[in-house]
């Protein structure tokens, strides 16, 4: 039996939750189903340089630097592969998946969400658009699908496990209290809440708390420097620029906390690795994070209201590094928490075919 060729189309492939999923399932994927991953615009080809040369020529560019060339060039290229299904993430994609699917109505559409809230109009709006239009539609998390049906209408919304093969650590964590190892992965913006992340490392210090905070990232890098210098941090906080995709999970390992104070979230990714790998969360309850988390059981919550609490969030992390064997017992609890969920490929490809079939 021919394999189904099924497109997922993103606006670009850089570093996001979004992308990072996707390549640590286009393996599995490729061995179900022809997966290309169609890529209206940037391709930041530094971060994906490690991947196997199979693994990239899944990858597809449009050529175009920006959308509306990409659109069009993408459109070719979705004509040229003749998908069975085509997947559209993120709201950028939705012009080129809508008019796709108006022009070949027999081509099945999904639309997969990623975020229980909308930036913008223009964001709502495409959400809107793509979910009149498709077929059926996938959620990263229960908090996405509930956000989905109350606000967009969108009903029964396939939840996807965002779980995947990570390497768990052999037993206990190594913790030393009096160099207390934190660090954070993913993109350097206000939305993440690194201001509010420093923010908190200069409470930490200013309560004598010895600590070491990496960050691993990207975006307007200079900005965090100067504020990093202004906080007097330049000795505990360090801005180490984005790891290769295969050498994440193997560096999260040489820490103890994972610090992302988010505004808002989908499921989160980079927490739930990072907990994988046995690392303790010090997490605002946002998102998906609140379903998946408990304070005080697997993780440290920030409370609302996240800026006037940053004191108290202090006063529990000095808890946990003062209290014999409170880390051991929170970074065990966290390491456990996916163990008897489904992975990701295994998620996709149940209710891909389950679609098939029924269609």
């Amino acid at each position: 039996m021919d394999k189904k060729t099924i497109v997922h189309i993103i606006p670009t492939f850089e570093l996001g939750g979004v992308q990072t999923a996707i390549l640590y399932s286009l393996e599995d994927l490729n061995k179900v189903y022809n997966y290309r991953i169609l890529v209206i615009g940037k391709i930041d080809r530094e971060w994906i340089k490690n991947l196997p040369p199979l693994l990239q020529s899944y990858i597809l560019g449009s050529g175009s630097a920006g959308l509306p060339g990409g659109w069009v060039k993408g459109y070719k290229t979705l004509k040229h592969l003749k998908p069975d299904l085509v997947i559209s993430s993120l709201w950028k994609s939705t012009a080129l998946s809508a008019v796709f699917k108006l022009l070949n109505p027999t081509v099945l559409l999904a639309g997969f969400f990623h975020s229980s809230y909308a930036t913008h109009f223009i964001e709502a709006f495409n959400n809107k658009v793509l979910g009149h239009i498709q077929d059926f539609s996938f959620a990263d998390s229960i908090v996405t699908k509930e956000f989905l049906e109350k606000f967009y209408k969108i009903k029964d919304a396939h939840v996807v496990s965002f779980v995947f093969g990570f390497r768990k650590p052999p037993g206990c964590k190594y913790f030393n209290p009096s160099e207390i190892k934190i660090a954070y992965f993913g993109r350097i913006s206000p939305a993440k809440g690194v201001d509010r992340s420093l923010e908190f490392c200069r409470l930490c210090k200013k309560d004598g708390l010895n600590f070491r905070f990496d960050i691993y990232g990207d975006g307007p890098v200079d900005i965090y420097k100067k504020k990093i210098k202004k906080f007097d941090l330049e000795r505990e906080v360090v801005i180490r620029g984005i790891l290769p995709l295969q050498q994440v999970t193997e560096k999260m390992q040489a820490y103890d906390f994972l610090l992302q104070l988010s505004n808002y979230e989908g499921m989160a990714l980079a927490v739930v690795e990072a907990m994988n790998c046995g690392l303790v969360p010090i997490v605002t309850p946002v998102g998906e994070i609140a379903r998946y988390s408990k304070d005080g059981f697997n993780a440290i919550w920030l409370n609302p209201s996240f800026d006037d609490n940053l004191t108290q969030l202090v006063d529990k992390l000095k808890e946990v590094v003062s209290k014999d064997g409170s880390y051991h017992a929170l970074s065990v609890s966290a390491a456990n928490t996916f163990s008897n969920h489904k992975k990701y490929s295994d998620s996709l490809i149940e209710i891909i075919d389950n679609y098939f079939i029924a269609s």
